[in-house]
């Protein structure tokens, strides 16, 4: 029994040395490891404790979605935009060639079609100028929203997420640590401690542990509060925002 309390007081020593973002950065890994790693037949571990978060999960989900949506439909409209300005730089070189050529036709015919072939390759340059400039503002905003807004959600998904897994872990410690201390025969559990008592090293392990908790706690309730809102006030910029580019646009081809 001395020889195991000796090598847990050890141990203790040890752990309580250990810097923070180093045992963080462990706990996390082995927290994500185990929620990864399945049993023989395929099931999860369900020693392995995974906070449940719905709604949290839900607002991740639409933010992904949201995101998939926005770079899908920016590389079309940025190609859609390359393509028109390309097809206009083309045609305002067909409509200043035919239109100085027509002029200086010595042929009737060939000059009056060749001055008109040009004067319409010049019109349709001139109205597809105006749609160009919408599809280029369209994915101006598609780009920024895109960029800036949603991935900003995106990071702070991924930053709840990491707090999820540290929040589990250091539970999982905590729980750990609870069933050491009680095993020693210590007389601190759910009790104020003053600061003057005297501890033991598994004691102040166990107390350092729930400190850890407790941050960890606070951090992953922060970062679900931000990663829900976040994914409402995107809703509704994109319900605003979004609609009134893409009205541009509808319009434009409405108009054609």
């Amino acid at each position: 029994v001395a020889v195991t309390a000796f090598l847990q007081n050890t141990k203790s020593n040890v752990a309580l040395r250990t810097p923070a973002a180093v045992e963080s950065n462990f706990r996390i890994f082995r927290q994500w490891s185990s929620e990864k790693i399945s049993k023989p037949n395929g099931e999860a571990d369900e020693s392995v404790h995974v906070t449940a978060q719905p709604e949290v999960d839900e607002a991740a989900e639409e933010v992904k979605g949201m995101y998939g949506y926005f770079d899908e439909v920016e590389e079309l409209v940025l190609r859609h935009a390359q393509q028109l300005r390309a097809l206009n730089e083309t045609e305002a070189g067909l409509a200043l060639f035919f239109q100085q050529k027509g002029y200086q036709e010595k042929q009737e015919d060939i000059s009056a079609m060749s001055i008109d072939i040009g004067k319409r390759f010049s019109d349709d340059v001139k109205q597809r100028a105006l749609q160009l400039a919408t599809m280029e503002q369209f994915g101006e905003f598609i780009g920024t929203f895109k960029n800036k807004a949603i991935q900003d959600s995106v990071e702070t998904s991924k930053r709840q997420e990491l707090s999820r897994i540290e929040f589990d872990a250091f539970a999982h410690k905590l729980v750990l640590l609870q069933r050491n201390v009680s095993l020693s025969g210590s007389t601190v559990l759910g009790k104020e401690l003053p600061p003057t008592l005297d501890l033991t090293p598994v004691e102040k392990e166990f107390e350092h542990a729930k400190s850890q908790f407790i941050a960890a706690k606070t951090k992953y309730q922060n970062l679900s509060t931000a990663m829900i809102d976040k994914a409402v006030l995107l809703e509704m910029k994109r319900d605003v925002d979004y609609r009134l580019h893409l009205e541009k646009v509808w319009r434009l081809n409405r108009d054609e």
